[in-house]
């Protein structure tokens, strides 16, 4: 790996800023959900993060998985690959994802279980980029807030690497272009 590459990482979060985060961030979820909560990740990026979540939290906490294609560019649509196994009508919902960027996933899966007549339902995002929002959706928790830089790690790959890393980076997106395991060497 060239020096010119391993300069361009940012760490933003170490595992110590990874912790404290999600610490912070269970504590506000559970002060707003004292009788408990089902957690609805949205697959695959939200896992790492669902799963310290769940176990930061001081409430019971059911969860589930929720999953949708991608978006086909240029339309903005995508459908539900995976949906909720939980009956939410009456309950709190919180939908968990790694990032939210455009705010079309959020938007299009708080649309979908809104329907479902839960008694609350809001936005968790480890990551939040309003600089690409699309959609109005202001996440109602948020671990951190970043500009407008593409990052890797704790849920956030690149063409499927990079997820299981146990802290946040920035990485240049035309490095990863180029080579999709430019960062492998100085990250693992």
């Amino acid at each position: 790996m060239t020096d010119a590459v391993v300069s361009d990482l940012q760490i933003l979060l170490d595992s110590r800023g990874i912790e404290a985060t999600v610490e912070r961030v269970a504590a506000e979820v559970s002060a707003d959900h004292t009788d408990g909560v089902v957690l609805a990740g949205v697959l695959r990026g939200s896992v790492p993060f669902l799963a310290d979540l769940a176990r930061a939290m001081s409430i019971h906490v059911r969860i589930d998985f929720l999953a949708i294609t991608p978006y086909s560019p240029g339309t903005g649509r995508v459908r539900l690959l995976k949906d909720l196994d939980i009956d939410i009508t009456g309950r709190d919902v919180v939908i968990v994802e790694d990032i939210v960027d455009t705010g079309l996933t959020s938007e299009f899966l708080s649309a979908q279980l809104n329907r479902r007549n839960p008694r609350n339902l809001s936005v968790c995002t480890f990551v939040d980029r309003p600089a690409r929002r699309v959609a109005p959706i202001e996440p109602d928790y948020v671990g951190i807030e970043i500009p407008e830089e593409f990052v890797i790690g704790y849920g956030l790959d690149y063409e499927g690497r990079y997820r299981n890393l146990p802290i946040l980076a920035t990485a240049d997106p035309a490095v990863l272009k180029e080579n999709p395991d430019a960062y492998i060497a100085a990250l693992y």
